[in-house]
């Protein structure tokens, strides 16, 4: 009897240290066992050419492939225009949907927070309505503006270049974090853009 009271003690003795070690590693490993990370965000965006400023949307999934070392791919919509206070009329509007992947590499990593660039390969369709004054191409889609020297001018093309990016997060207990960004983008065709923002995501 003393025997068998002796090894039930044994085997719950083992199990509760067992659970110790479990939740203890579990614990200290918590950021690697969610290596995937979908983020949300909104920033300010300004045009260089045109003088055009808007709101950038994003939603990026993010896959850990190293400690330092990660793999993303995003998708974003760009929407902004130009107003012109003099006649009361906007003169300029764009919108872009952009597509990109790149990889980021850690520059810096606590517990608490990281700093990271990332670059890559980046496509977007571009739609542009844009008033000019005198003449234009003959092969460009315009509409009339208010007087005869003005017409409004059409664009629809599709643009491959790249984008780099300056990324930080803050971390706590739980598996949300919050951010900020700011990247470039820069195309074969068209303006390219610089934008900064603030994101939020949750750690699976």
């Amino acid at each position: 009897m003393k025997h068998v009271n002796f090894l039930s003690n044994l085997l719950l003795k083992s199990v509760l240290v067992g659970f110790f070690f479990l939740f203890a590693v579990q614990g200290a490993s918590a950021q690697y066992r969610y290596p995937n990370h979908f983020r949300t965000g909104v920033g300010f965006a300004y045009i260089l050419d045109g003088d055009n400023s808007g709101a950038l949307f994003s939603q990026q999934y993010t896959r850990e492939l190293t400690d330092h070392l990660h793999f993303t791919v995003s998708a974003e919509y760009l929407s902004s225009s130009r107003y012109d206070k003099q006649i009361q009329l906007f003169t300029s509007r764009k919108a872009f949907v952009m597509f990109d992947a790149s990889f980021f590499y850690d520059l810096l990593e606590t517990e608490r927070y990281t700093i990271k660039f990332g670059a890559g390969p980046a496509v977007r369709r571009r739609s542009e309505l844009d008033l000019v004054r005198g003449g234009v191409d003959d092969d460009v889609v315009t509409t009339p503006g208010r007087s005869s020297d003005e017409v409004f001018v059409h664009i629809r093309e599709k643009d491959f270049g790249g984008k780099a990016v300056f990324e930080t997060d803050f971390f706590d207990d739980s598996r949300l974090f919050f951010g900020m960004r700011a990247a470039g983008y820069f195309y074969n065709k068209g303006t390219s853009i610089f934008a900064v923002g603030l994101n939020m995501g949750y750690s699976f």
